[in-house]
C-alpha cells in the first residue's frame, strides 16, 4: 500500500513538475509575453497623450460657417499630410503588410493567436507615436491647431469621393455647394490623401 501509494506520488510530482513545465512552455509564457507587449503598447498610448499636448496652437478654431475650406487653411494641411507620409509612410506599409497576412490566415480558418494579434496592435500602437509626433512638429511648423487640422480633414475626406469626378460630372444637386468647392482643392490631392488615409482612421 505504502510502495503503491509512493508510486502515486512520485508519478504525481512527475505530472506536477513536468505539466507544469509544459504549462509555462505553452501556456504561460506566451501569454507573459502578450500581456508584456500589451503592457508596452498602453505605456507608448499614455505617452501619445503627453506629445499631443505639445501642439502650440490651442485657440478654438471657428470653422467657416459654409463649410468651405479656406485655400491658406489648405496648403498648410496639406503640408502637414505631406510630413505624415514622409515620416510613417513605410512603417504604414509594414503594418499594413502584417495585418493583411493576419487577414489571410483568418480567411483560411485559422484564426491569428493571442501573441499575433497583440504583436499587431503593439506595431500600431509604436506605428501612432511616431506619426504623433511627426504631426505634432508639422502642426507647429504650419501653426496648426488639432481642432482645425481635424475640421478641415473631415472636410476634404467627405468631398475625396467627389474629388475622383470629373468637375463636369458633380450632380446638379450639388453643384455650387461647400462639398463641391472642396472637391476642387482635394481634387490635386487625391493620392496623397489616399496615401495618408490610415492616420485619419487612428484618430489623430
Amino acid at each position: 500500500m505504502k510502495k503503491a501509494l509512493g508510486g502515486c506520488l512520485v508519478v504525481g510530482l512527475l505530472v506536477l513538475v513536468i505539466g507544469g513545465g509544459a504549462l509555462w512552455w505553452f501556456v504561460l509564457k506566451p501569454a507573459w509575453h502578450a500581456g508584456s507587449e500589451f503592457m508596452g503598447a498602453a505605456t507608448q498610448f499614455a505617452e501619445i497623450a503627453q506629445i499631443e499636448a505639445k501642439v502650440s496652437n490651442r485657440t478654438p478654431y471657428s470653422a467657416p460657417a459654409d463649410g468651405t475650406i479656406p485655400p491658406e487653411t489648405w496648403q498648410r494641411f496639406v503640408a502637414v499630410q505631406r510630413a505624415l507620409q514622409v515620416d510613417v509612410g513605410d512603417t504604414l506599409a509594414v503594418l499594413e503588410a502584417k495585418y493583411k497576412e493576419i487577414e489571410a490566415r483568418t480567411g483560411n480558418g485559422s484564426e491569428p493567436g493571442l501573441t499575433d494579434l497583440l504583436g499587431a496592435y503593439g506595431d500600431l500602437f509604436g506605428l501612432i507615436r511616431d506619426a504623433k509626433l511627426a504631426q505634432v512638429d508639422a502642426l507647429n511648423a504650419q501653426g496648426m491647431s488639432l481642432e482645425e487640422y481635424r475640421w478641415v480633414r473631415a472636410q476634404a475626406y467627405a468631398a475625396l469621393g467627389l474629388a475622383g469626378a470629373d468637375a463636369d460630372a458633380t450632380p446638379t444637386p450639388l453643384q455650387g455647394s461647400a462639398i463641391a468647392r472642396n472637391a476642387e482643392l482635394v481634387r490635386e490631392q487625391r493620392a496623397l490623401l489616399t496615401q495618408t488615409a490610415a492616420t485619419a482612421w487612428l484618430g489623430f
